[in-house]
């Protein structure tokens, strides 16, 4: 099994999706860990400039720490279940500041 932990940033291989949805090889960060059900749940990220005018997104800078090479938008709109054979190679971490933005931008979104 995988090793996974919440900031980590994975390149992944997201399942086929209809119309907006995420899908192929994309970096996503993890959320959460599922350790029983051999599942993680993930934010697909994308450096797609347009996604700054999409609702329930964070930005944050590339550093050697996530391993992201441009400025990255995560899609917490677009929030998914994984298998995590999907979860093909790690990259990085995410710092403390962007999990906790992301974790607020949920909390938003999902109104908890």
């Amino acid at each position: 099994m995988k090793e996974v932990a919440k900031g980590d940033v994975w390149l992944t291989n997201l399942p086929g999706g209809e119309g907006h949805e995420q899908k192929g090889r994309k970096y996503a960060a993890v959320l959460r860990d599922i350790k029983q059900m051999n599942m993680a749940v993930v934010v697909p990220l994308t450096s797609k400039p347009k996604t700054e005018n999409y609702p329930y997104t964070h930005l944050f800078m590339p550093s050697k720490e996530n391993g992201l090479w441009d400025e990255t938008f995560a899609m917490v709109f677009q929030i998914v279940s994984l298998d995590k054979s999907g979860l093909l190679q790690k990259a990085g971490k995410l710092d403390a500041k962007d999990i906790a933005a992301i974790d607020s931008i949920l909390k938003d979104m999902l109104k908890l």
